[in-house]
């Protein structure tokens, strides 16, 4: 087997399929606790029109999106015209952005407080694309 160079974007596109997997698997929860499943939903989650049951739902298609944009990241990162250390900042803040917005939407649906930590992941989640706004345009300039 050959071996491939490590780059930076490489971690958010591995996290990215894991997650895209997880996201697959929160779905099939949802699906047995929907339509008179086989499970019961939890408590106050079994309202589909309730603010409990929405956090779930956006956190699982935030399961879906997240890692296809941390993939996109990890495939145009590496040649984003920043330094290494920012390149690094922007991956691993993409990557805290695509496990957090998730796990506190979850947390939030059981605990309404939680819902004031999703600032922190998304606030993540923007450095990480600003940083590759401006290294592609640092990039275009370049030319």
């Amino acid at each position: 087997m050959e071996t491939v160079p490590t780059t930076i974007g490489q971690l958010n596109i591995v996290f990215g399929w894991v997650f895209i997997v997880l996201g697959i698997l929160s779905g099939s929860v949802l699906g047995m606790w929907s339509f008179d499943g086989p499970m019961p939903a939890p408590k106050n989650h079994t309202n589909y029109v309730d603010l409990s049951r929405r956090l779930v739902r956006l956190a699982h298609i935030a399961m879906f999106m997240l890692p296809v944009i941390n993939i996109l990241y990890g495939m145009f990162i590496d040649s984003a015209l920043l330094t290494p250390q920012l390149k690094q900042i922007g991956s691993i803040s993409m990557i805290i952005c695509m496990i957090g917005v998730p796990f506190f939407l979850i947390l939030a649906s059981f605990k309404n407080i939680f819902k004031y930590c999703e600032a922190v992941p998304v606030s993540a989640g923007i450095l990480g694309l600003m940083l590759m706004a401006w290294g592609q345009f640092n990039l275009y300039l370049s030319y």
